[in-house]
């Protein structure tokens, strides 16, 4: 699936300011919530806070996961690359190694027509607690995450998706570099020309 129009920054360069705000605005977050002292029952009050946290921090980093969404690290990849009017050494090799990190695992798409029974691999299901629970309303995904009352399983679930957290900060890295160096400019060519032509890159 393809960017979506609503929204859409106006520029690559654009892409790239307000992907190292929200990253920024995330890490932060994570930082002010991370729990203080050590391991709690699950089933304590702290317990269930903690997970809670857990999910509101899967849910605000599912914007830099799936691919149709406007500072998706799939699609920063490509402004890196695309920005990069100097051809800066630093600049492509950080873009090259996002990608890396970027595994094609972690790419999460807008899954609303999985069939039922819903998957058995938590990476897919959880999409079903994200677009039935916490951040839409769902009917059918809401009754294919009734799994989610299972707080280890949900916990296990959301998990998951931090593996993308090591690809995130590097971009993050990479394009604050690239802004406080002067390194990026919005790109000559339209992007959809280059898109296509970068379309075989496993995370750009």
């Amino acid at each position: 699936m393809g960017e979506g129009k609503r929204g859409k920054p106006r520029s690559e360069l654009e892409r790239l300011q307000i992907f190292a705000a929200l990253a920024a605005d995330y890490f932060r977050m994570v930082e002010l919530f991370q729990p203080e002292s050590g391991p709690v029952p699950p089933d304590s009050p702290e317990g269930e806070r903690r997970l809670w946290v857990e999910l509101f921090r899967a849910a605000l980093l599912r914007k830099f996961i799936v691919r149709d969404e406007h500072v998706s690290l799939k699609l920063v990849v490509r402004a890196i690359r695309l920005c990069n009017h100097t051809a800066d050494r630093k600049l492509a090799d950080g873009a090259d190694a996002v990608a890396g990190l970027f595994t094609a695992e972690m790419v999460q798409g807008r899954q609303h027509d999985v069939p039922e029974p819903a998957p058995a691999d938590d990476r897919e299901i959880f999409e079903d607690v994200l677009y039935g629970r916490l951040l839409h309303g769902d009917a059918d995904r809401f009754r294919r995450s009734e799994w989610a009352d299972d707080p280890r399983r949900l916990r296990a679930a959301a998990a998951l998706r931090f593996d993308a957290e090591h690809a995130l900060r590097k971009a993050l890295d990479v394009v604050d570099y690239g802004l406080a160096q002067d390194l990026l400019s919005p790109p000559t060519a339209p992007a959809g020309g280059a898109e296509a032509a970068g379309s075989g890159d496993q995370a750009g």
